[in-house]
């Protein structure tokens, strides 16, 4: 056998891009070439193949360490020691919040953050209680960020006091005091004092701290409020760039210069299901601040983005909850290689309840596994070089800063929040997902899509009610942004279908009358079991009857109240009249078809059909019509 080392880079003739082309326009067969492109929201569009034609025209890229720190603020990447590996916590009791910060800490976690609040995080309202969540944490090695949705300065004084009754020096304290009114303004709609007293009462603790504690940050930006209640990924990195824009102005007429404030801010952004346009967010936030704090005057040290990743939770299903697995997986991977300084994997069973033992041993060893096992620590910056990565890092940084400009024309971030505007594009961005999520454009595996009518419930403890509040401050005052979740409409129907069973002793069901051989029905036979039980209706299929009499005859014994007919487009003309009048005869009070109708849509329905399924309709909305006229709540 010959010993001669292949060498593809001379052996082989380079093609270029035109005649890719070529055969791409052939393969296309008419079809515009536009068609391979794959919209974003936010109008971005991701091309088919990228090359270095693409990225010709970008500015030379930085080594990592360097501004404006689009490939990571370390001149190593994470190779030294990687990521840290940063929990996040809501349990509401302190003390069971404590033992899960032991736990956690004693097997991987190197940070921790501190969800604090009455209605959605930790409870801690005095010295005693702060000190009793923290009894386990050495706050001399491990950062400690804490994210309060009221009480802001509050919870850091209960925190350094906590620290210093431990006898732990301001110096070797790291983390984040989370001062953060506009993200707590989202969060709650309520900010008593206003934006710029609630800056200036802080002002004072970023310039102690920052001599005394010079690895403890005092401001948070955290998108939390936004990602959660489903802005796109453009929303996210504008808004995060513009609370950051709109905290040095008013910080810095507080007296606090620019150069300090930036220096002591933490960043805070969700990590969703799109892969590579993660990514690509992520790297654009750092280089969005970086050219901010740039144009202020900042140094390059202080136009270092201090970035923590959090898995997102709009993307997370109570139904099959064991794909959250995955799905966190994901989002964790696209934070490493993105660059984050910390990321959070939440559990997979955050969506049903506080989180068990074993759902956070789970997120936990999700990013050990991709640091020890996957070694991803051990590559500096692993998007680098991409043409499609870099390209699309910086036509996200275009989007997102025509949207900051935008903002600003506004009056600023605060402005944008208080007067609805946000509100009002959010609601437009929820409008139009809904509506993919609702024809499966977007795919939810598990609930929209491949769901398992069978599964075992998981179930965890709910979360306590939070004591009433006292009457909230009127100034300023907005409704907060509602969190959401991709997969909510779709779970209202399977809920609904639980209550039918606990009710009846059955799921309701549909008979399905397949035309023609397996062979011939199995491909749409398949994908309506798996619409209809997107709906929770129990599809019991038949197949192989001489006529409608035989099949009406099967449909009087099956107990369902919907009658389905599935087959090959060419067998409906003859099939669905006399089927359709048959089923209606033995008391069917719904007969559904399989498919568009096309030209013989009007003798379908005279015929007495009800309805249509078929792939980009309104599925969600032609199920809920199945579930009212099948008597299902």
């Amino acid at each position: 056998m010959s010993q001669e080392p292949l060498r593809i880079a001379t052996d082989f003739a380079s093609p270029a891009v035109e005649d890719w082309r070529r055969l791409v326009d052939k393969d296309l067969k008419g079809k515009p070439f536009t068609s391979l492109q794959s919209p974003l929201e936010g109008g971005l569009l991701l091309q088919p193949l990228y090359t270095g034609q693409d990225v010709a025209a970008l500015p030379p890229p930085s080594p990592p360490g360097v501004a404006p720190y689009v490939r990571g603020i370390h001149p190593l990447g994470l190779t030294e020691g990687g990521w840290m590996v940063c929990q996040e916590y809501t349990e509401p009791d302190a003390a069971l919040a404590a033992g899960a910060l032991r736990v956690d800490l004693e097997r991987g976690a190197w940070g921790v953050w501190l969800c604090l609040g009455e209605a959605s995080g930790i409870r801690v309202s005095d010295a005693a209680g702060m000190e009793r969540l923290l009894a386990h944490v050495p706050l001399e090695r491990t950062p400690v960020y804490l994210e309060p949705e009221d009480g802001l300065l509050a919870a850091s004084a209960l925190f350094l006091h906590a620290a210093e009754r431990a006898r732990v020096p301001r110096a070797s304290l790291r983390g984040c005091l989370g001062l953060d009114p506009l993200g707590a303004l989202a969060r709650t709609g309520v900010l008593p004092e206003g934006l710029a007293p609630a800056l200036a009462s802080g002002a004072p603790l970023i310039t102690s701290l920052r001599q005394e504690a010079a690895h403890l940050r005092v401001l948070l930006v955290s998108t939390r409020a936004y990602a959660d209640a489903g802005a796109t990924a453009v929303q996210e990195l504008a808004w995060a760039i513009a609370t950051g824009v709109e905290y040095l102005r008013v910080l810095e007429r507080a007296g606090v210069p620019p150069e300090e404030a930036a220096r002591s801010m933490q960043f805070a952004l969700s990590v969703g299901g799109q892969f590579f346009p993660e990514i690509a967010k992520l790297r654009a936030a750092r280089l969005l601040w970086s050219k901010t704090v740039n144009t202020w005057g900042g140094s390059s040290e202080a136009q270092a983005m201090a970035l923590h990743a959090r898995t997102a939770s709009t993307t997370k299903t109570q139904r099959d909850p064991w794909v959250n697995i995955l799905r966190a997986t994901t989002e964790s991977f696209a934070a490493v290689v993105a660059g984050a300084d910390s990321v959070s994997t939440a559990p997979f069973d955050a969506v049903l309840g506080t989180p068990d033992e074993g759902g956070r041993r789970l997120a936990r060893n999700t990013q050990l596994i991709l640091r020890d096992e996957s070694n991803l620590n051990r590559v500096a910056d692993p998007a680098g070089g991409s043409y499609y990565l870099e390209q699309l890092t910086q036509e996200m940084a275009r989007a997102a800063w025509t949207e900051l400009r935008r903002i600003e024309s506004l009056g600023g971030m605060a402005q944008a929040v208080s007067s609805g505007d946000v509100g009002r594009a959010l609601a437009e961005t929820r409008a139009a997902r809904d509506k993919a999520i609702r024809n499966r454009r977007i795919p939810i595996v598990g609930v929209s899509e491949f769901p398992f009518l069978g599964e075992a419930a998981v179930h965890r403890e709910a979360r306590p009610p939070a004591p009433a509040r006292g009457a909230a401050p009127a100034d300023p005052h907005l409704p907060p942004f509602r969190p959401t979740r991709l997969a909510e409409a779709f779970e209202a129907l399977r809920d609904a279908s639980d209550r039918y069973l606990a009710a009846h002793g059955a799921r309701p069901r549909a008979f399905m009358a397949n035309l023609g051989t397996v062979a011939e029905h199995t491909a749409r036979s398949t994908w309506i079991v798996n619409v209809l039980a997107a709906g929770g209706i129990e599809a019991q299929e038949h197949h192989g009857f001489p006529d409608a009499s035989a099949a009406a005859a099967l449909f009087a014994g099956s107990g369902a109240g919907l009658a389905l007919i599935s087959g090959p487009d060419a067998f409906y003309p003859e099939w669905i009249p006399p089927l359709t009048a048959a089923f209606k005869a033995k008391g069917a009070r719904t007969v559904a078809v399989a498919g568009r109708p096309g030209e013989h849509e009007a003798a379908f329905r005279a015929a007495g059909v009800d309805l249509f399924l078929y792939a980009g309709a309104d599925l969600f909305a032609l199920l809920s019509s199945l579930h009212a006229q099948l008597g299902v709540s």
